[in-house]
């Protein structure tokens, strides 16, 4: 009976110093950072950039076009659970993610901002019938949540990441806030850099995904159409006469697909209307990082769509 006891004991110490070693590797000295997407990622590097003991990793690190019925990985989990703090976009992108955020420490890059409705917009989208009031596949937000897609709001963004960061490592809070001011007047510069090359040209927009509504309104575009489909649930013929016929009311010279996603519907209405098709980005996934990787993205969004303009 001693011996048994005896290796009871034994086992019951070594387990103890296992998770003693755990508890240790979990709370180093090192401040462990994971952004659920692609562009919040970036903003994250740009806001701790010059930061000692900080680390930015990415979520979900995949080519995507948008999270949509998106389902974590082995790798995506390990990210979750290995950091101090998540990173959100907020404004409803991580609604799925509703379970995995329970009760972790995260920051709403989306806090208090001015959001767009996506009622605010002409959307159509892959059935033949009416969208439902609640699409069970995550389509419906109250809210867009690609506000990243605005400089100027990008830079709001990046604001909220240093605060959030600030009060959880005070130590930083005054690096966090000069490089918040940085990133502000850096983005600002560029916006209005982009503007003057846009000069006072009308830009109607169609796209093929719903994610471009802020990109519009930042640089005073008009977004005749967002038409949202999956490959295999292209928009109705009701659709494609509809978006046919704003083509020709408007002379628009090209419709405009999302990098990742479905290209069909768009392909269609370029034959029917003898028009071109340009590809824009949502920037969710991509090698580059911080500001100047974001701004790229945004950049040779306004290049293709004055190519497709002249």
């Amino acid at each position: 009976m001693k011996r048994i006891l005896l290796c009871l004991l034994l086992i019951l110490s070594l387990s103890l110093s296992s998770c003693g070693t755990s508890a240790s590797k979990n709370h180093s000295d090192s401040l462990q950072i994971a952004a659920t997407t692609y562009p919040v990622f970036l903003l994250t590097e740009a806001v701790t950039e010059g930061l000692p003991n900080v680390e930015v990793s990415l979520i979900i690190d995949q080519q995507i076009s948008c999270l949509h019925n998106y389902t974590l990985t082995m790798r995506d989990m390990t990210a979750v659970e290995q950091a101090d703090v998540l990173v959100l976009n907020g404004a409803g992108m991580e609604d799925f993610l509703s379970d995995v955020l329970h009760g972790r420490t995260t920051i709403d890059s989306s806090a208090g901002m001015t959001l767009l409705t996506p009622e605010g917009e002409h959307h159509h989208h892959g059935a033949d019938e009416e969208e439902p009031e609640h699409d069970p596949h995550g389509h419906h937000h109250e809210h867009d949540p690609h506000i990243w897609m605005d400089p100027i709001r990008a830079s709001e963004m990046a604001d909220h990441i240093a605060a959030g960061l600030g009060e959880l490592a005070p130590e930083y809070a005054a690096q966090l806030d000069q490089n918040a001011a940085k990133i502000k007047q850096t983005l600002t510069a560029f916006h209005s850099e982009l503007m003057n090359e846009l000069g006072d040209k009308d830009y109607d927009l169609i796209t093929f995904h719903d994610g471009f509504g802020y990109f519009a309104d930042s640089f005073g575009m008009h977004l005749l159409a967002a038409v949202e489909e999956e490959e295999g649930s292209e928009a109705s013929a009701a659709a494609i006469v509809h978006i046919s016929e704003l083509v020709r009311e408007h002379h628009i010279p090209a419709v405009f697909t999302e990098v990742n996603g479905s290209d069909a519907t768009a392909n269609v209405i370029a034959r029917e209307c003898g028009i071109r098709t340009y590809p824009l980005s949502m920037g969710m996934s991509g090698t580059g990082h911080g500001l100047s990787a974001y701004m790229e993205v945004i950049r040779t969004n306004i290049e293709t769509i004055m190519e497709a303009y002249q």
